[in-house]
C-alpha cells in the first residue's frame, strides 16, 4: 500500500479544506497512526505516544498548510493596516495568529506587567462594547 506524502495532503487540503482534510485522514482505514506518526517526525512535528491519530493529523494538516508565511521581523516593518490586509489575503485563521503570537517572547520584550494587563483589559472591553453593539442591533 502507498504511504500518504505531503503533497497528497496539501492537495487533500485544497479540494475539501483544512476541517474535511482532517475529517478524511482521521477517518481513513488505509491510513495507519504509525505512518502519520512517520510523516510527523519527518516534517519536525513533536508527537506523543498517547497522541491520538486526529491529533497528529490535525497537526499534520496546520503545519502543511500554514499561510503566515512572512517571518516576524518582515511583519514587524509593516504598518498596522498591511498587517491586516497581508492576514486577510491569505485567509490565516485564529489558530495560526494565536501560534504566532506565542512566536513572540513577551517575557523577553522590555513590557511592563501593568502595560501588559493594560492591553489585554483594552482587548476584553473592545469586545464587551462590539457584542453590546451587537445585541442592541439584532433587537
Amino acid at each position: 500500500m502507498k504511504r500518504i506524502s505531503s503533497e497528497d495532503v496539501k492537495s487533500l487540503v485544497g479540494m475539501v479544506g483544512r476541517e474535511g482534510a482532517i475529517c478524511a485522514l482521521d477517518g481513513s482505514r488505509q491510513i495507519s497512526v504509525q505512518d502519520l506518526t512517520e510523516m510527523a517526525i519527518s516534517l519536525g512535528i513533536k508527537t506523543k505516544a498517547k497522541d491520538s491519530k486526529r491529533v497528529i493529523v490535525t497537526e499534520i494538516v496546520r503545519y502543511l498548510d500554514k499561510r503566515i508565511t512572512k517571518t516576524l521581523d518582515e511583519l514587524k516593518i509593516m504598518s498596522k493596516d498591511d498587517i491586516i490586509q497581508y492576514l486577510e489575503q491569505i485567509e490565516c485563521d485564529q489558530d495560526e495568529l494565536v501560534d504566532l503570537l506565542n512566536s513572540i517572547d513577551l517575557r523577553s520584550r522590555a513590557r511592563s506587567r501593568q502595560a501588559m494587563l493594560e492591553f489585554a483589559a483594552i482587548q476584553i472591553s473592545s469586545l464587551g462594547i462590539f457584542e453590546r453593539l451587537t445585541d442592541r442591533h439584532d433587537k
